[in-house]
């Protein structure tokens, strides 16, 4: 362990001294002030770890997330691991209206969702400086295709895809209140930043009056479910179904509470919450959520049992815990994978953290579960 320990380290030492030199995918050159060529792009390498081992071998200490995520994975491209793209530098905008690519070194990615034949990521500037993006990798080479350019600067906390109307939902916030907002698979694919330099355009927009913001969404069974947690009240889980057509009308079906008190203080029991929830998503007859507690605070996987009927999620229902490195964002489940990704290589926390993610790790839910 301590031989695996020192590996990465000298694996991270190694990353410093070379830089960031291996930048891959750019859209656009643009003049500096000085008359230089500035070369706006995506990064594609590994923003910490060089490898797909050393990234295995820095999660070694987490055992079940290891036996899934990289055991399990043996046979898979890559360990069933995907490079989060643009986390040393992002081609994006400073505005809407802006006509000019520039370079966003501090994304910090918060979803994740497979649709069709991609994986996509949604990040946001940590200071909320440039447009927030999302991220097109094929999900079977896990190359980097391209970048989509987002509408503003939301926090995007998650991301999900509708299989049969085929449109993209991503978390968004308007004027201060909670939305979300839709874009179609097909526009995603003719979206081209060589030729038309601005955010891809909405076919959907529904504002969420009842929520404070949309933290996190998933699809599932023909319903978008949105969700908002904090550190103050319990957790929400909102219903919304989708017409046939793929529109969502804003309109509740059925709304969920979840309040458990899984490592709380037992002396204020009686008015603790989980808090810091992630990510949500459904897998057979369990309903998945992501806790995350910040800087150097393992994160957990919580498995419930899940009930539509039920009102709300409690101890007894907690089916399963398994712990994670920190900062844990967005989950979710397609086939028989959980897909999952982390913030905690993102500039703002690079510096800070014992234990990165620099990769979406694919995990095998039968052997989690």
């Amino acid at each position: 362990m301590v031989y695996k320990k020192l590996v990465c380290l000298l694996g991270i030492s190694t990353f410093l001294l070379m830089g960031c030199s291996e930048m891959n995918g750019a859209s656009k050159l643009t003049t500096s002030s000085s008359m230089e060529e500035v070369k706006i792009r995506t990064n594609t390498n590994p923003a910490v770890y060089q490898t797909t081992q050393d990234q295995a071998n820095a999660i070694y200490e987490f055992p079940k997330l290891y036996t899934s995520a990289v055991e399990a994975q043996q046979q898979n491209n890559e360990l069933g691991m995907y490079t989060i793209p643009g986390l040393l530098s992002t081609e994006t905008l400073e505005t809407d209206q802006s006509d000019t690519l520039v370079n966003c070194a501090e994304m910090t990615p918060q979803g994740v969702t497979v649709a069709g034949d991609y994986l996509l990521i949604s990040s946001y500037c940590h200071d909320h400086e440039h447009n927030s993006v999302v991220y097109v990798i094929n999900k079977e080479t896990h190359e980097y295709i391209k970048t989509i350019i987002l509408q503003g600067y939301p926090h995007v906390g998650g991301i999900t895809y509708d299989p049969i109307a085929e449109n993209i939902w991503v978390c968004a916030r308007y004027d201060q209140k909670a939305e979300i907002v839709a874009f179609p698979m097909a526009s995603l694919e003719k979206y081209d930043l060589n030729t038309n330099i601005q955010p891809i355009e909405y076919t959907q927009r529904v504002e969420l009056p009842q929520l404070k913001r949309a933290s996190v969404i998933t699809y599932a069974n023909e319903n978008i479910y949105i969700g908002y947690f904090d550190d103050l009240k319990e957790g929400v889980l909102e219903t919304y179904p989708i017409d046939e057509k793929g529109n969502l009308s804003g309109d509740l079906s059925n709304e969920q509470k979840i309040h458990t008190t899984i490592d709380t203080d037992e002396s204020e029991v009686s008015g603790t919450i989980v808090r810091e929830l992630q990510g949500i998503t459904f897998y057979e007859d369990k309903f998945l959520v992501t806790q995350s507690y910040g800087a150097f605070e393992n994160s957990k996987l919580l498995i419930f049992n899940y009930e539509k009927e039920k009102e709300e999620f409690l101890d007894h229902d907690v089916d399963r815990m398994v712990e994670l490195p920190a900062h844990a964002e967005q989950i979710t489940a397609a086939g028989n994978q959980l897909y999952t990704i982390f913030e905690s290589a993102a500039q703002p926390y690079r510096d800070i953290e014992k234990v990165w993610v620099d990769r979406v790790l694919s995990l095998d839910l039968k052997k989690l579960i």
